[in-house]
């Protein structure tokens, strides 16, 4: 690779991390117009597991415009980011991230990760997929107690326990405890 081509994978990887940080700062202000430039047209937002899947940038966008309207204050924070390219204009990412939500008159923490899919259209890179994985979901005090010690650590509001996603869901979770 020369060094043109490995300064042009620098300044990518330092807007896809931009990219990142704009969405939870977006998500947090309640800044659907901003969420709605980050998504491809044909964009992909929801739960790994499938349980709630939004197809196409419209979806997304009435998606957070319902759900945002839910919540009190909540506070988005990315942290370790892997980005690896397919190409120059198809990457794909994990973000380890952590989230505080309020809604229905409590605090919930959660710790998540972002299996991402980036696309560089017409000069900058959006999400064409963005899948959450949860390690937890809970209300704070619960987790504060013994959270991470819990099976079904996913708490949605209104839903009760849910199976989480990390790490029994992962392979080599799976391989280590047979």
């Amino acid at each position: 690779m020369s060094l043109e081509e490995r300064i042009e994978r620098l300044e990518a990887r330092e807007e896809i991390r931009t990219l990142v940080a704009d969405y939870s700062m977006a998500v947090d202000d309640r800044d659907v117009e901003t969420i709605e430039r980050l998504f491809t047209e044909d964009g992909v937002f929801g739960h790994a597991d499938g349980s709630a899947v939004m197809n196409g940038r419209q979806e997304i966008v009435d998606f957070y415009s319902g759900r945002l309207g839910d919540m009190g204050p909540t506070y988005h924070y990315p942290h370790s980011h892997k980005i690896t390219f397919q190409n120059e204009n198809e990457a794909e990412g994990i973000v380890l991230a952590h989230a505080e939500l309020s809604q229905e008159g409590q605090t919930y923490y959660t710790g998540l990760r972002y299996y991402d899919r980036y696309e560089k259209a017409n000069g900058s890179w959006c999400f064409k997929e963005r899948l959450l994985k949860f390690l937890f979901f809970m209300p704070m005090e619960e987790l504060v107690k013994d959270g991470l010690c819990q099976e079904n650590r996913k708490r949605f509001p209104g839903e009760g326990k849910l199976p989480t996603d990390l790490p029994e869901m992962q392979p080599s979770w799976i391989a280590s405890r047979n």
